[in-house]
C-alpha cells in the first residue's frame, strides 16, 4: 500500500520549486506568473495528500487524534491565502513563493511535533519566512513591522531554549512522552519559562505588545495568514506540550493558563474598543480570540483541549476571512470606523463576508464562532468551573461592542458603485470566490460539532 507522507510532499515541492526557479533564471526567462502557479500546485497536492494519506511518524513527529484535522486545515487555509495574494498582486518575487511555504511546512511540523528538538526547529521554520513576508513591500513601513517582529522572536527563542534546557537537566530527556513521566517539581522553571516562550507566538497578554505594530504593517493577506494558521500553529503548539510532556503539572500550570486567558481576553477587548484604525481593530480582536482558545487548553483534560483545538480553528477561520475581505477595502482608501459604511460600494459579496466573520468572531448563530465557544463553555461547565462561565461571558459582552460598533455603520443596502472596480481589476471576482469558500467554511466547520 502507498503511503505518503504531507511534509516530504511539501519539502519536495519545495526543492522542486528551487530547481525550476534556478533553471528559468539560467534561460533568462521573467516569467513569474509559471513558478507562481507550480506553488499553489504544490500547496494544493500537499492538501490532498494530507487528506488521504496522513501524517510523519517518526520518533520527532507522532500522530495525534487531531493532527490530521488541524494540517488538513492549516493546508486549507494556505492554499486560500496564496490564491487571494497571487490575485492581489501583479508582480512578486519568487522568493515570497518560497518563504509563504517554507511557513506552511513549518506550521504543519509543529503540530505534530513530539520532542523539544523538533518543536523548536519546527517554530523557527515558520517564524524565520514569516520575517520576509512581513517585508513583502519594501518600505518603511513593512521593514519596521518586520524588524519588530525578528526582534520579538529573538526574545522568545532565547527564553524557549533556557526553558527547553532547564527541563532537560530535570528530565533527562527532551521527548515529550519521557518528559511526561518526571515528577514536574523540578521543572518548574523550566516550564515557566516554555510557557512565557510559546506565549510570545501565540499573541497572549502580556506577551502580545509586538502583535499589533507587527500584524497592521504587515501587508492584509500576509496579517491574514500570521492570525490565522501563524497563531493556530503557536496554540496547537501550548496545547501538545502541556498536554502530552507536562500532563502531571496541570495543578501547576492550570493557574498561570487561566491568568494569562482572561488577561488576554479582556485587555485585547478593551484595547479593541478604543482603536479608530478598523485593522487594529481587528488585530486586537484575534488577540482575544486567542485568548478565548486559552481558556480551552487551560482545562487540560481531554474535553477542554478537543473544544480548544475546535474553537482554534473556528477562529482561524474568520480571522483568515476579516482579514482577507479588508484587503479589498484597503485598496480603496477604507481604513477608520468612520469609513466603513463605504464599505458596500465597494463589494456586496466582499462585505457580506466580512460582516459574517465578524459575527462568527461575536460568537453569534448560526456561525462555526458561536458552537465554537458554547464547545468550550461546556467543557468549563463539565469541569465544575460555573463561576468562571460566569467570567467570562461577561467579558465576551464585553468585547461583543467592537464587533456590534462596526457592523452597525455597514448598510447592506447600499448599491456598489461600478465607478471602483472594473471587471478584472484586480481579480476582484475570482477573490470573492475565495471569500465565498470561506463563508461556507463559517458553516459547513459546523458539522464537525454535530459528527
Amino acid at each position: 500500500m502507498i503511503n505518503l507522507n504531507t511534509q516530504y510532499v511539501l519539502a519536495t515541492g519545495i526543492l522542486f520549486f528551487i530547481i525550476v526557479d534556478l533553471l528559468r533564471s539560467r534561460f533568462s526567462t521573467n516569467n513569474k506568473k509559471i513558478m507562481h502557479i507550480l506553488s499553489i500546485s504544490i500547496l494544493v497536492v500537499s492538501l490532498i495528500t494530507e487528506l488521504i494519506f496522513g501524517n510523519l511518524n517518526t520518533t520527532f513527529f507522532s500522530m495525534t487524534q487531531f493532527s490530521y484535522f488541524i494540517n488538513g486545515f492549516i493546508l486549507f487555509l494556505a492554499v486560500l491565502i496564496y490564491a487571494f495574494m497571487y490575485l492581489t498582486y501583479e508582480e512578486y518575487s519568487t522568493s515570497m513563493d518560497l518563504l509563504f511555504m517554507f511557513a506552511v511546512l513549518g506550521a504543519t511540523l509543529v503540530v505534530i511535533s513530539s520532542n523539544f528538538v523538533s518543536l523548536l526547529i519546527s517554530i523557527e521554520l515558520l517564524s524565520i519566512p514569516s520575517y520576509g513576508m512581513i517585508f513583502f513591500e519594501k518600505n518603511k513601513r513593512r521593514l519596521e513591522g518586520a524588524v519588530k517582529y525578528v526582534a520579538t522572536s529573538f526574545i522568545s527563542m532565547v527564553i524557549l531554549i533556557f526553558g527547553i534546557s532547564l527541563v532537560y537537566g530535570g528530565a533527562g530527556s527532551l521527548n515529550f512522552s519521557s518528559v511526561a513521566l518526571i515528577n514536574y517539581v523540578p521543572l518548574v522553571a523550566g516550564i515557566s519559562l516554555v510557557v512565557v516562550g510559546l506565549a510570545f507566538k501565540s499573541t497572549l497578554v502580556p506577551f502580545h505588545m509586538w502583535a499589533p505594530d507587527v500584524y497592521e504593517a504587515a501587508a492584509s493577506p500576509i496579517t491574514s495568514f500570521l492570525a490565522s494558521i501563524s497563531k493556530a500553529a503557536g496554540l496547537i503548539a501550548i496545547t501538545r506540550v502541556f498536554f502530552f510532556a507536562f500532563p502531571l503539572a496541570a495543578g501547576f500550570i492550570q493557574p498561570m493558563f487561566v491568568i494569562l486567558a482572561l488577561s488576554t481576553l479582556f485587555f485585547a477587548s478593551f484595547l479593541a474598543i478604543i482603536q479608530e484604525r478598523i485593522k487594529r481593530i481587528l488585530v486586537y480582536a484575534s488577540i482575544a480570540q486567542a485568548g478565548f482558545a486559552f481558556i480551552g487548553i487551560s482545562l487540560l483534560p481531554y474535553v477542554g483541549a478537543g473544544a480548544a483545538v475546535f474553537y482554534i480553528f473556528s477562529f482561524a477561520i474568520a480571522d483568515c476571512l476579516v482579514f482577507l475581505a479588508y484587503t479589498i477595502f484597503e485598496e480603496q482608501g477604507i481604513k477608520y470606523k468612520k469609513d466603513i459604511a463605504k464599505i458596500p460600494k465597494i463589494s456586496r459579496i466582499s462585505t457580506i463576508a466580512f460582516s459574517l466573520g465578524l459575527l462568527s468572531l461575536a460568537g453569534l448563530p448560526p456561525t462555526i464562532g458561536f458552537f465554537g465557544k458554547l464547545l468550550i463553555f461546556q467543557s468549563l461547565l463539565v469541569n465544575g468551573y460555573f463561576y468562571f462561565v460566569i467570567a467570562v461571558f461577561a467579558i465576551l459582552l464585553f468585547s461583543a461592542f467592537y464587533y456590534l460598533s462596526l457592523l452597525r455603520e455597514i448598510n447592506p443596502v447600499v448599491a456598489p458603485s461600478k465607478s471602483k472596480y472594473k471587471d478584472g481589476y484586480h481579480n476582484l471576482r475570482y477573490r470573492e470566490i475565495i471569500l465565498s469558500v470561506l463563508v461556507i467554511s463559517l458553516f459547513i466547520g459546523v458539522s464537525f460539532v454535530i459528527i
